[in-house]
């Protein structure tokens, strides 16, 4: 069987157990260690047909949730407009 490789840089793929973020219905959640098709070379995932039938079935309520976990939202444009003149923060923010 021919080695799997990265459609972008031609590198090699290896199996990985990832963390996805995934939006469904104005919600996000948390996907761990979703089995995924890594390269070696830049980092690009790619899914199986498989794993995105995993993926429907748990946003989709088939399964219950491990946890659930309370996060930090920022808003980059929002902090860049109200630090302009903030020395302190990060150049790439007041552009």
């Amino acid at each position: 069987m021919d080695e799997q490789r990265c459609r972008y840089c031609q590198g090699r793929l290896e199996l990985w157990y990832v963390n996805r973020l995934q939006q469904y219905q104005d919600q996000w959640v948390i996907i761990e260690n979703l089995p995924a098709l890594v390269c070696t070379q830049c980092g690009e995932h790619y899914y199986t047909p498989q794993t995105h039938d995993l993926v429907v079935a748990l946003v989709t309520g088939q399964a219950h949730p491990q946890r659930t976990e309370l996060v930090k939202v920022y808003d980059a444009a929002q902090v860049a407009l109200a630090s302009k003149s903030d020395k302190s923060v990060h150049p790439e923010l007041m552009r």
